[in-house]
């Protein structure tokens, strides 16, 4: 998404930077009524509405889906794990955002148990994740810059490219602490491991990783190989287990100051790229239209990736890199309506159609092995930005969506969570 929620793992709570995007700021509460006979209802549509979705050679026998919704973890995790079950998660994402994890400059940075370090949130979800099944079904995302750590004087984001003595210590602390190896102080048995590790989120746009672009020439994808080599290489000395590197999570399009997706992809490969995995978070720029946007895009240089065009950053991204990496969609979604602006959203019975045809869209792409849909819960009413993509009201009511996200991901995970 276009912008980020910060948490503070200490307090736990949520705050949201604003980036220059177009997101609505409300939270509709309307009570939807959710008998029996409107459940099948909507999920007919849905299904009816998939016969428009060309069939493709092969089915995929290799997805899992699962959530970004951090706040939700944090605030009600009982409730997010039951949910969890209920929805057939079989994979999750975690953000591990420096700016809070270590908002003061460590006295040694790569000492896990400096006290500059706030670990407890994480901490908290990687043993709730084991202890629901998903042990090595966890990827975590390490990015945003503390300011003392921003390798730009004049700017202080959390977007700045970091120094990169300093991610490489930051990446070090995380992986050895969850490497299946450590007990914290005072516990008795090792915090779970996590092997799956991306770097950044959605480096090819301007609010996310600075600079893009000097002098008409696209930085980023350099800087970002940079991140992604360091974090490979830190990640792999820190522990006894092959890990899986993700590289991408790349933002739908660019724009004056962005990079497309595609030509960051190439910008990556002539940087020598190191990973695994390639991830993308595929948003619709007009989300009404549902599938059908990012149809009119080019077969080899779009500007735009969504869902509808999923199939073309596949293509192009086996030609860039010369093999077939597996994709990760590791964050997508369609907000709906919110208090006082209906832009740039879906209605939301157009979310759960929507979100029903998206799932067995990827079913019908062999390489997509992953997909995280963000939020479950919508994010609480405030004066920053917030999102509607939740499959639940902030107030707890399900929407729609709710009941045809867990219709179409039935039977998807191999071990059902628990």
């Amino acid at each position: 998404m276009p912008t980020w929620c910060i948490w503070d793992e200490s307090a736990e709570h949520v705050w949201h930077h604003k980036t220059s995007c177009s997101r609505p700021r409300g939270c509709l509460r309307m009570q939807m009524r959710t008998t029996h006979a409107r459940r099948i209802l909507i999920t007919l549509a849905a299904c009816v509405a998939l016969l428009a979705i060309p069939a493709l050679a092969s089915a995929n026998k290799n997805l899992r889906t699962g959530f970004l919704d951090n706040s939700y973890v944090i605030s009600d995790p009982a409730g997010f794990w039951a949910d969890a079950v209920d929805l057939n998660v079989g994979f999750m994402r975690w953000d591990v955002q420096w700016v809070h994890m270590a908002a003061n400059k460590p006295t040694n940075a790569r000492n896990v148990e400096d006290p500059a370090y706030i670990w407890g949130a994480t901490d908290n979800f990687v043993r709730q994740a084991a202890e629901h099944g998903l042990q090595d079904r966890v990827m975590f995302t390490l990015w945003a810059t503390p300011k003392w750590a921003s390798s730009l004087k004049a700017s202080g984001t959390t977007a700045d490219m970091p120094k990169i003595d300093a991610w490489r210590a930051f990446v070090h602390v995380v992986a050895t602490r969850y490497s299946g190896n450590y007990t914290p102080p005072g516990a008795t048995t090792p915090l779970p491991r996590v092997i799956s590790y991306e770097t950044w989120n959605e480096p090819n746009a301007s609010f996310a990783l600075r600079p893009q672009i000097v002098n008409g020439k696209a930085v980023s994808p350099g800087n970002y190989v940079k991140l992604l080599n360091a974090l490979k290489s830190e990640v792999t000395k820190a522990v006894s287990f092959k890990p899986t590197f993700v590289a991408g999570a790349l933002y739908k399009q660019g724009g004056p100051r962005s990079v497309t997706p595609i030509n960051f992809l190439r910008g990556m490969k002539a940087a020598k790229a190191k990973f695994d995995v390639l991830s993308m978070h595929p948003y619709n720029n007009t989300p009404r239209l549902g599938l059908k946007d990012g149809l009119e895009q080019s077969k080899t240089n779009p500007k735009f990736i969504g869902i509808g065009n999923f199939d073309t950053f596949i293509t192009l991204s086996n030609q860039i890199f010369g093999k077939k990496h597996p994709i990760w969609v590791t964050e997508f979604g369609w907000q709906t309506p919110s208090s006082g602006k209906n832009q740039y959203v879906a209605t939301v019975k157009q979310q759960a159609q929507f979100a029903y045809e998206a799932v067995l869209r990827l079913k019908q792409l062999p390489q997509v092995e992953r997909a995280a849909w963000f939020l479950l819960r919508d994010d609480p009413p405030g004066n920053g930005m917030f999102y509607t993509t939740g499959l639940r009201y902030n107030n707890g009511t399900k929407k729609p969506s709710f009941n045809t996200w867990m219709s179409a991901t039935t039977k998807l995970q191999r071990s059902p969570i628990r």
